[in-house]
């Protein structure tokens, strides 16, 4: 009999420790996802002689902006797959993202038929899973067959990747993902490459191009269309010429602002003689190009946080179905003061102070995450530290039918009148205070991003914030990230005048 128990305990800890072995994330995705999907590329026929991509998929499509994790083992199951004979991978992750100047273009790999999708989630009993699905681009379909899942929970480092948003470098130059306004080459390059095919697929004669002078008079990004014709002339798409007579085309590029920094460039060479067989073509990319102005473009306004009483336009979708009217109270409850709601936030100096603070009050209408700004009267905007303190934003998260409670590390009720105030200003003569409410997780975690960049404000003392042209380049980017997820936010303002 103690040999059958012992035997029944020993078999009873190597179930368990398969069984964690299972629940790990790294050895799965090393022992049983690499070689699933390797083999299923090399050896499934309908992959045989197709190129394919690996994408993050949310919502069962490709997101350009995904998180950290997600990319990570993205990235590690594109590594196994390029060192896989046998396996045809896209362009865009053969490689560089453009073809190198001193080879011939190569457009054969630019037509994807199937994107290996892997997608990171979290359930709702506090596990993670992870799924692998194959999509065929042609018939919309997943395919058969094609597929594999894992559940379990996720180390702290992998937690804390999976809450960090990236950009998907796969998708640069999408409107998500712009090219930065100095990568000149890499746009450079990118756009000769997409000119080049179409170029390639001409028929009815050759480009030629003057090689002293490519870009149009008043155009302010002269080096992106120099070094794509470079580019374009290298990968033998078209021909560079000094000599005025041969010349039957022009290569021109032309950036139209989008949104704020925000433009799309456009790459278009154009017969000289409209009557003649050949086509005008174009490729174009996103380009984020801070202080750029377009020909003949005025100078810009004066910032609007330079002028008192401005208002910014901030959306306000979820509006009052989020969070009701904003108070501040004086509390003498230590543990108030110390705690944010959550007895596991440790205390503060101030929080530990004998003093009274004040609380931040509103009804919370919706599941949410709240971030808490301060506009200092003449020392401009901060972000609130909370009782918590942390060098990264604390949002604070609120449930649906209980009171948002958050403590400040000041006192300034009792000698001041409030008032809401229902638009967001850009420099209010009072100290002002916002409650921003997101209802979102993955819109909350780009608003913390963003508000990261903001001066935190965590005990009595005023902290010098953002003002005057500083704060209008974060407000223009705060409004259109609102935009963006409109209907997933809502907010509050209060103001406290002092009075004599």
């Amino acid at each position: 009999m103690i040999r059958s128990a012992a035997a029944v305990i020993f078999l009873s800890l190597l179930a368990a420790q398969a069984a964690a072995a299972e629940r790990d994330l790294d050895r799965w995705f090393d022992r049983e996802l690499v070689p699933f999907v390797t083999s299923q590329l090399v050896e499934h026929p309908r992959f045989k002689g197709e190129s394919v991509m690996f994408v993050v998929l949310e919502d069962n499509i490709p997101a350009s902006v995904s998180n950290e994790l997600a990319i990570s083992l993205r990235d590690r199951l594109l590594d196994a797959a390029l060192n896989t004979p046998g396996v045809s991978v896209g362009r865009r992750q053969g490689g560089t993202t453009a073809t190198p100047a001193a080879q011939s273009v190569d457009c054969t790999q630019d037509d994807v038929h199937y994107y290996i999708g892997i997608s990171v989630s979290r359930r709702i009993d506090g596990l993670y899973g992870v799924s692998v699905r194959a999509l065929d681009l042609e018939d919309r379909n997943w395919v058969s067959g094609f597929g594999k899942a894992w559940q379990g929970a996720l180390s702290s480092v992998q937690q804390r990747a999976m809450r960090q948003s990236q950009d998907d470098a796969t998708f640069r130059g999408a409107r998500d993902v712009p090219f930065a306004g100095d990568e000149t080459d890499l746009l450079a390059a990118h756009l000769a490459h997409e000119l080049s095919c179409a170029l390639l697929r001409e028929t009815s004669g050759r480009y030629i191009v003057s090689a002293s002078r490519t870009a149009e008079p008043g155009d302010n990004l002269v080096a992106t269309v120099e070094l794509a014709g470079n580019n374009l002339a290298a990968h033998d798409a078209l021909e560079l010429t000094g000599n005025e007579q041969k010349i039957n085309a022009t290569l021109s590029g032309k950036a139209h602002q989008i949104d704020g920094a925000l433009y799309q460039y456009w790459l278009t060479v154009t017969p000289t003689d409209p009557g003649n067989e050949l086509s005008t073509l174009s490729a174009s990319a996103y380009v984020l190009l801070p202080g750029h102005r377009l020909a003949g473009e005025p100078p810009p306004p004066q910032p609007v946080a330079d002028r008192p009483g401005a208002t910014v336009s901030v959306p306000h979708g979820g509006g009052d179905a989020l969070l009701g009217p904003l108070q501040i109270l004086k509390s003498q409850d230590r543990r108030t003061c110390s705690r944010s709601g959550d007895a596991s936030i440790r205390a503060t100096s101030y929080g530990e102070s004998q003093r009274p603070c004040s609380v931040l009050v509103a009804d919370s209408r919706a599941d949410a995450i709240v971030f808490v700004l301060e506009y200092q009267a003449n020392y401009g905007l901060v972000r609130l530290g909370g009782p918590s303190c942390r060098e990264r934003t604390a949002p604070h998260v609120v449930t649906r039918g209980k009171p948002m409670r958050y403590p400040m590390p000041f006192t300034t009720i009792g000698t001041g009148e409030m008032r809401e105030v229902k638009e967001w200003q850009a420099s209010p003569g009072v100290d002002t205070y916002y409650a921003f409410a997101v209802s979102d997780s993955r819109a909350a975690r780009e608003f913390a991003n963003h508000i990261d960049t903001l001066p935190m404000r965590c005990n009595g003392s005023i902290r010098r914030g953002l003002e005057n042209n500083a704060l209008h380049r974060w407000l223009e980017e705060f409004a259109v990230l609102a935009e963006r997820h409109a209907r997933h936010v809502g907010w509050r303002a209060i103001e406290v005048k002092d009075v004599l």
